[in-house]
């Protein structure tokens, strides 16, 4: 079996609309702020090797990130990526295969630390999403379109591979397409022998809030009824696989998961 440790990469604030739909236009109006979480995981697996999934906010988001951003998004604690791996003794270059879940800026903001190297060749992500995340920042003309910043997913040094349908990619981690969120992201369980079942939803799922039930819409959102009939998958995902479900960016409910440097084994 796999083990797997969970890293923090941050606590910041971002307007509440996108995590919560406004449940009115005055609520909209007031542009309300929400503290969320990230995280990335890295897992050890028997045939893999060592598999990171995500890998959070830029170290150097202030030099990179447009001043809008900088406003709408408060950064109340950043870690180091890089930092958080020298803990667990290694470096990117340990990295036998990196997966981003999707491409927006608090998961792939540290692709560009994986230039050149051998995880960095060949970045797993869905087909969906590299379509729609490659299309829209190479039509804009500032390289930002929504939560897809341009160079932070594209330069030398970083090829991608792509999957378009679920599939175990190895004996103890099963990756699964979603579409609700953006039209691509990643789910994935791992199978650990005395902790039992991961399921890493993304943000397919912000929070319980949102899961339900009932299933409380986001604000960022590409296709509502596909979002639906995700939800309800991975409440089925989660009984056939007995799995224990972390959510996106859940302040509340990550409290209760350990993290890096201790392992589920």
């Amino acid at each position: 079996m796999a083990k797997l440790t969970i890293i923090e990469t941050g606590l910041w604030d971002v307007p509440r609309n996108e995590i919560i739909r406004a449940e009115s236009p005055e609520i909209y109006a007031e542009n309300r702020r929400y503290t969320i979480i990230g995280y990335c995981v890295l897992i050890q697996d028997r045939q893999l090797g060592n598999v990171l999934w995500d890998t959070g906010i830029a170290q150097d988001w202030e030099n990179g990130w447009p001043e809008q951003f900088k406003r709408d998004y408060k950064i109340r604690r950043l870690n180091s990526l890089t930092g958080k791996l020298a803990e667990l003794g290694m470096t990117v270059e340990d990295i036998d295969l990196l997966i981003c879940s999707h491409l927006h800026y608090d998961h792939a903001g540290n692709v560009k630390q994986f230039k050149n190297t051998h995880a960095g060749q060949k970045v797993l992500i869905s087909q969906a999403e590299a379509q729609e995340a490659f299309s829209r920042v190479a039509m804009s003309p500032s390289g930002v379109s929504g939560a897809y910043f341009r160079d932070e997913i594209i330069m030398q040094g970083i090829g991608y591979e792509t999957i378009s349908e679920d599939t175990w990619i190895s004996d103890d981690i099963f990756l699964f397409i979603q579409r609700g969120h953006t039209p691509g992201v990643l789910g994935m369980i791992v199978r650990t022998g005395e902790n039992g079942n991961f399921m890493f939803v993304s943000d397919a799922a912000y929070s319980k809030l949102n899961f339900g039930p009932p299933i409380v819409f986001p604000g960022l959102c590409v296709d509502e009824d596909a979002y639906r009939t995700n939800i309800i998958r991975l409440r089925l995902l989660k009984e056939t696989y007995d799995a224990k479900i972390i959510f996106g960016h859940d302040v509340e409910d990550f409290a209760q998961w350990k993290t890096s440097p201790f392992y589920y084994e």
